[in-house]
């Protein structure tokens, strides 16, 4: 497991931490805006998208892997990937409200609704793509040893 997938949402989470407090426009030298942006919204909407990215990923993988359906010896079916998506979005939008509210009392911030909209939005796209992507990997990879083991199956 690589550091990427156990800890990228950690650092990812630190830098949304920093843009979200120190107005990215002054490190460009710019004032900061006060209204919403079509680059504002696509900064909050890839952010996010890959936060909650992350997040699913890490949560799948640390719970057993990334491929979903696998049996426990009891004959329970668990999905590490459903788990992680689940997990992805609660962190996201608990995340992003968490940052507005955060933002609330900065004299140079706003806790803004529409980006709060905006986080939620790009963190659905992206676990929607993670899930598209896994599903497909899942089709074209087949079932492995270790899931015919689990479910008994390859005798």
């Amino acid at each position: 497991m690589s550091w990427i997938r156990r800890r990228g949402w950690l650092a990812w989470g630190a830098v949304i931490l920093v843009v979200s407090v120190v107005p990215v426009e002054w490190v460009f030298g710019l004032a900061p805006r006060e209204s919403w942006s079509p680059l504002a919204a696509l900064g909050h909407f890839t952010e996010f998208g890959l936060f909650a990215a992350l997040v699913a990923l890490a949560w799948a993988e640390a719970h057993g892997g990334r491929r979903p359906g696998r049996a426990t010896a009891a004959g329970a079916t668990t999905d590490p990937a459903t788990a992680g998506l689940t997990m992805g979005a609660l962190a996201a939008v608990s995340y992003g409200a968490a940052i507005e509210l955060i933002q609330a009392p900065i004299p140079y911030r706003s806790a803004d609704p529409l980006d709060f909209l905006t986080d939620v939005v790009g963190a659905a796209v992206a676990l929607a793509l993670v899930w598209y992507v896994r599903r497909r990997w899942a089709r074209r990879v087949g079932p492995t040893a270790a899931d015919d083991a689990a479910s008994g199956g390859g005798r």
